[in-house]
């Protein structure tokens, strides 16, 4: 039978392995709550806090879902302290120094990655969860069924219509100025 060490030292294993493989992929989710870097690293702070006080009575096959609903719920508290609308900020997502791209593309790649969440921020609400969850946050199907406590089937459909209507307002968003305007005379 394991001893208490064991249980602890494979305790503290599995959340040094959840922090690794999860703080990244939370920052950037509860970034796309607040719209503050700083913000969201305290957000997700706060749920490996939590994830460290819970860690021994929860599913570990269910961490993931778990650990996005905590930092879904405490970026929605932090909003809702702060009353204050979410600016999207123009600084990338990527959390890692880039190695060697020109001014002009990173300029390119920020107003590239600000239209993208502006136009996601226009999805209906559960259309912009999933895709959140999705894209963002980096979750498989399963989980994201998991945190949005909805189908497996359903999440695809959030997901394929969300992705639909991102590509079509993506579309029309990059239409040039002059095409957009239509003479008026025949």
């Amino acid at each position: 039978m394991p001893g208490e060490h064991d249980l602890m030292s494979d305790s503290h294993d599995l959340f040094l392995e959840t922090l690794r493989r999860y703080e990244r992929p939370l920052i950037r989710y509860a970034h796309g709550y607040t719209g503050d870097l700083e913000d969201a690293r305290d957000i997700v702070q706060d749920v490996f806090v939590k994830l460290s006080q819970n860690l021994a009575t929860l599913d570990h096959e269910r961490l993931a879902p778990w650990l996005f609903t905590v930092c879904r719920n405490r970026a929605l508290d932090h909003h809702r302290k702060h009353q204050r609308l979410v600016v999207m900020e123009t600084e990338t997502l990527d959390l890692e120094p880039a190695a060697g791209p020109s001014p002009e593309e990173e300029l390119e790649k920020r107003e590239t990655a600000t239209a993208l969440r502006e136009l996601i921020e226009t999805l209906p609400t559960r259309q912009r969860e999933a895709v959140r969850l999705k894209f963002i946050a980096g979750l498989d199907y399963q989980q994201i069924s998991a945190a949005m406590k909805t189908s497996i089937g359903n999440v695809g459909y959030l997901i394929h219509h969300g992705v639909n209507a991102l590509k079509d307002k993506w579309q029309a968003h990059e239409q040039p100025q002059s095409a957009k305007l239509k003479p008026a005379m025949v």
